[in-house]
Order: C-alpha cells, then sequence, then structure tokens
C-alpha cells in the first residue's frame, strides 16, 4: 500500500513536467521518422526490425541516464533528498518507488513507439509482423533495469553532469558491442545486452537458417536471459543496502 501511494505521488510530480512530456512525445517523434524512413524504402520485416529496433538499443544507455539525472535533480531541487531519504516510510519504499517507475516509463516509451510503428504500417495497408518488436521492446526494457540502477547511482552522488557524461560512455560502447568487437564479450558488459539480446530475438522471428544456428542462438538467449535475471538481482541487494545507508549527500560533500 506504501509503495502505490509513493508510485502515485511521482506520477502526481512529474505529470505537469516536460519529464513526462519526453517520455510521450520521444517515441512519437522516433516512430514518426521511421515510417517516413520506411515508406520510401521497400524493406522486409527483418531489416525494418534491425533499423527500427537497432538504434533505440544503442541511444537507450544514454536516454536512461539523462532521465535519472533529471528525476534525481528534480528530487534535490525539492527539498535535497528528504522526500526520498527522510520519509516517515520505510527508507527503502520511496527508493523502489522511484526506480518502478523509472522503468515503468521507459517501457510505456518503447511499446509506444512499437505500437505507432504498427499502428503506421496498418494504416497505409502494409503487413508488419507484431510479435517480435514485442519480444525485442520486451528485452530492452528488462536490460535496461540494470543501467537505471546504475545511473541512478551515478546520479546521486556526482549529478546530472556525471550521469550524462556516462551515459555517452555507454552509448559508444553499446554501439561497439553490437559489432564483431563485442562477440566475445557481450555477455559481461550490461551496455551490451539490449542490442544483443533484442537482435537475436530478431533474427530468430525473422530469419530462416540451418537448425544449429537455430539452436545456437536460442541457447544464447537463455544465456542472456540467466545472465539478466542473476545481475538485476544482485544490483537490486547491493543498490538496497546502500540506499538504506545514504543520508542525501553528494560524495563531495
Amino acid at each position: 500500500m506504501h509503495l502505490l501511494r509513493c508510485l502515485y505521488a511521482d506520477v502526481l510530480k512529474t505529470k505537469r513536467t516536460a519529464f513526462m512530456w519526453v517520455h510521450l512525445l520521444a517515441p512519437l517523434l522516433y516512430s514518426a521518422v521511421c515510417l517516413l524512413y520506411f515508406h520510401v524504402r521497400e524493406l522486409d520485416g527483418a531489416h525494418i526490425y534491425e533499423l527500427f529496433m537497432t538504434p533505440l538499443a544503442i541511444a537507450l544507455p544514454f536516454v536512461v541516464a539523462l532521465v535519472c539525472g533529471l528525476s534525481v535533480s528534480q528530487e534535490e531541487r525539492a527539498g535535497h533528498f528528504q522526500n526520498i531519504v527522510g520519509a516517515p516510510l520505510p527508507k527503502l519504499i520511496p527508493y523502489f518507488s522511484k526506480m518502478i517507475f523509472l522503468i515503468l516509463l521507459n517501457g510505456v516509451s518503447i511499446f509506444l513507439a512499437i505500437g505507432l510503428l504498427s499502428l503506421g504500417f496498418l494504416l497505409s495497408h502494409a503487413e508488419l509482423p507484431l510479435l517480435p518488436f514485442l519480444i525485442g521492446g520486451a528485452w530492452l526494457v528488462a536490460t535496461s533495469v540494470v543501467l537505471y540502477f546504475f545511473y541512478f547511482f551515478v546520479s546521486c552522488l556526482f549529478g546530472i553532469g556525471a550521469s550524462a557524461l556516462f551515459g555517452v560512455a555507454g552509448l559508444l560502447m553499446t554501439a561497439l558491442m553490437g559489432t564483431g568487437l563485442g562477440d566475445a564479450w557481450w555477455k559481461y558488459n550490461p551496455w551490451a545486452w539490449g542490442t544483443r539480446l533484442s537482435g537475436y530475438a530478431g533474427i530468430v522471428e525473422f530469419e530462416q537458417m540451418e537448425p544449429v544456428f537455430l539452436s545456437f542462438l536460442q541457447q544464447e538467449l537463455r544465456t542472456g536471459f540467466m545472465i539478466v535475471a542473476s545481475v538485476i538481482l544482485f544490483v537490486t541487494v547491493i543498490s538496497s543496502i546502500w540506499f538504506h545507508r545514504w543520508e542525501g549527500k553528494k560524495a563531495l560533500e
């Protein structure tokens, strides 16, 4: 009950701000640009999936870093973090409320972009299978959870500038991990999970391939799921311990 009240409070605090509008307008603009591009080109489902999901996966670390930085900055201006560290509730409830709220907004934005893309194809009487995009979107949401914990931590201790800087570094790292350079290391790099796992899911859904290669990709997806789930659990525990001890002070204070 306390968690739901905190979530509702987070919605009220942001519903009239640019923070909420960014999550609604960004997917609209992204889908519109993609639809215009696809309209002038004859592409099959696999290429549409790749051209739509890959930029989304690459940009996600920077977007997450910026969103976390803005959210933390808002809390700092509102009362120097006292709304989350000094609330008359168990200390972790406002923290997890904030994290759940940010992750839910991320999911809404990603699936809104996918829904708008699908609607655009539907209105133009073109066929586009929706399920692979939903699976890819689910991978992007799941793999971004660890990034939210990390960038929120950086924003709390060092501010929005440091978070944005790490976000740019994450964007570049994600782009590199999507190439052959990441073939051997992507499993150990949270910034690579989104682009790799959503990409593998698209290949499995769209491409016709030899059973051996299909089995390999399915095993990679299963391994990726186990890694992502384990790291999310680990990071949740570690971040809970940190936030329980944090007093609302930045690293230099």
